[in-house]
């Protein structure tokens, strides 16, 4: 069980509730995250940049990845593979902020879409209003 800064998250999660339309599910991701990252480490895919950061929000500052039961060397491997794709990834995100806060928010919120496109299972880390 991860030890959330539950505060903090839900505080976001309620301000992304306001401002955007669809909204990522912040709470919904906090309670599944250890199955959604262990899935994500086996099928070797990159996970929404906006989880990245949610993932250091737990109560002693120490990212929740590194708390979740997985095989060091394995996640190594990994970690190196999605590499360069984690570098595209962050290139974008600084595209959409440079562009502004609507292309940023755009950029989040897609990326989630795309994850649950690939994953429907996972269908509620979205909600529509």
């Amino acid at each position: 069980m991860i030890d959330w800064d539950a505060k903090t998250i839900t505080l976001m999660d309620k301000h992304y509730q306001e401002i955007l339309n669809p909204s990522v599910n912040l709470i919904y991701f906090c309670r599944h995250f250890e199955e959604i990252y262990t899935m994500a480490m086996n099928e070797e895919v990159l996970i929404p940049d906006i989880f990245n950061d949610i993932m250091y929000y737990t109560s002693n500052g120490i990212n929740a990845r590194y708390k979740v039961l997985y095989s060091p060397k394995r996640e190594e491997e990994i970690t190196e593979k999605l590499l360069p794709q984690r570098m595209k990834q962050r290139a974008k995100r600084q595209e959409a902020h440079n562009k502004g806060l609507n292309y940023y928010y755009a950029f989040m919120v897609g990326e989630v879409e795309d994850f649950v496109k690939r994953y429907p299972f996972w269908k509620d880390l979205i909600r529509k209003y």
